[in-house]
């Protein structure tokens, strides 16, 4: 049965690659930390970004560590940036 594409893989990259940046710049322990989740979930919401909380996003956001706009840009749909 041929995979069905709902325009969902642009935002999970989008999401995935910021989280990437979050990973290099953040050593894994701390993030996991203020986060308040371990490392197996924090790798497990990279690779599957749906189960990503708002809590989470909004915690990344209080401490600098994603912008508004990066935020705005997982949920936009659109081209590719």
């Amino acid at each position: 049965m041929p995979k069905v594409n709902l325009g969902t893989q642009v935002l999970d990259d989008r999401y995935r690659r910021t989280m990437s940046h979050v990973l290099v710049d953040t050593p894994t322990k701390k993030l996991c930390k203020v986060l308040g989740i371990s490392e197996s979930c924090l790798y497990d919401r990279k690779r599957r970004p749906e189960f990503a909380t708002l809590r989470e996003l909004r915690i990344l956001r209080q401490t600098g560590r994603v912008t508004d706009e990066q935020i705005l840009d997982f949920i936009r749909e659109g081209p590719d940036r």
